[in-house]
């Protein structure tokens, strides 16, 4: 007689991670896309009943959530969706401002010549594409750009911070609801920052990505307080 297999714990803590990140992965792209509002209360029981599963898979996908900032988990009170505010978005550019500039010098320094070429090629795309590209196809290719300034930064703490930052930039700039006038003017900055990168001039890309990053800020923070 032939046993039917049974399922270890083994099996079952890799299903649970499957699981915890679906959960993650489908709150993340609502909240980053703002289908679902900042300081809006998140229904475990909901979203545990819409993925068949129990509440403890929900539990450890909002913890997750918490720890990129897009989930506020208090005692005794229903998760919600983290608010945001004018400060919060001139804290978060701040922060990135501060970033870039060291990332400005370690890539002029020791990123290499080819790495950089193909730096300004996506620079110089981002530009001729603008206006075939709907503006999330083009925020997904700005964010593709600047992983790649991340890496070619080499500075594992420097892509640590902003690696637990990424959800809540990307968030930042969905809710900033630029203009398509505001996005290609910053295409254009980008593109001087690739050259200056590829001219090894460290203090002029320093320079343009801290004015590059204050207008987006100022562009995020206005636009958001239009909207509140």
């Amino acid at each position: 007689m032939t046993s039917t297999p049974q399922t270890g714990p083994i099996e079952e803590r890799a299903s649970d991670d499957i699981t915890v990140a679906k959960i993650f992965e489908s709150l993340r792209m609502r909240i980053v896309s703002g289908e679902i509002a900042p300081g809006s209360v998140i229904n475990s029981v909901e979203i545990a009943s819409h993925f068949g599963t129990s509440r403890t898979p929900v539990r450890e996908a909002l913890l997750l959530l918490s720890q990129y900032g897009l989930v506020t988990l208090a005692a005794r009170r229903r998760p919600r969706v983290s608010e945001v505010s004018a400060k919060a978005i001139r804290d978060l550019y701040a922060l990135r401002t501060a970033l870039h500039a060291y990332l400005s010098q370690a890539i002029v320094q020791a990123a290499p010549e080819a790495a950089l070429r193909a730096l300004r090629a996506q620079a110089v795309a981002l530009i001729e594409a603008f206006d075939t590209r709907s503006t999330e196809a083009h925020l997904v290719e700005v964010e593709a750009y600047l992983a790649e300034e991340v890496r070619l930064g080499d500075n594992e703490v420097v892509a640590g911070v902003l690696d637990s930052l990424q959800w809540r930039i990307a968030w930042f700039r969905r809710l900033g609801a630029l203009s398509r006038e505001q996005l290609k003017m910053l295409s254009a900055d980008r593109l001087r920052v690739a050259d200056a990168y590829l001219d090894r001039d460290a203090r002029l890309a320093e320079a343009l990505n801290r004015s590059m990053l204050k207008k987006a800020g100022d562009f995020c923070e206005q636009s958001f307080l239009r909207g509140h």
